[in-house]
């Protein structure tokens, strides 16, 4: 299996650089004071765009929107090209990290 990617800032210009449009689950990340923290893991079948509808305005979800405003925010990834493989990374990463976006 692959590994996870290097750590990158969260911003619309990393995301077209780094991040593939291949499936896979992701972490967001934020950072407060000197401690990087999880605060949301999802997954797709296409890690740009999802990464991309995020940074939008039209984002739904109020914690992700408030985290990627009050903080320095940063993405990883994963590819995984089954949807199985998919859940079941995401199931772990969440289970490992309770990010407080997916409650």
């Amino acid at each position: 299996m692959a590994d996870w990617s290097n750590r990158y800032s969260y911003t619309e210009a990393n995301v077209n650089k780094y991040a593939p449009t291949s499936g896979g689950v992701y972490r967001l990340i934020y950072k407060s004071e000197e401690k990087y923290c999880v605060f949301y893991v999802g997954q797709s079948n296409n890690l740009e765009r999802r990464l991309l509808e995020h940074l939008s305005p039209s984002e739904a979800d109020a914690c992700i929107k408030k985290h990627l405003r009050d903080y320095d925010c940063f993405f990883r990834f994963i590819e995984v090209s089954s949807a199985a493989g998919r859940d079941r990374i995401e199931k772990e990463e969440i289970e490992k990290y309770s990010p407080r976006c997916n409650g």
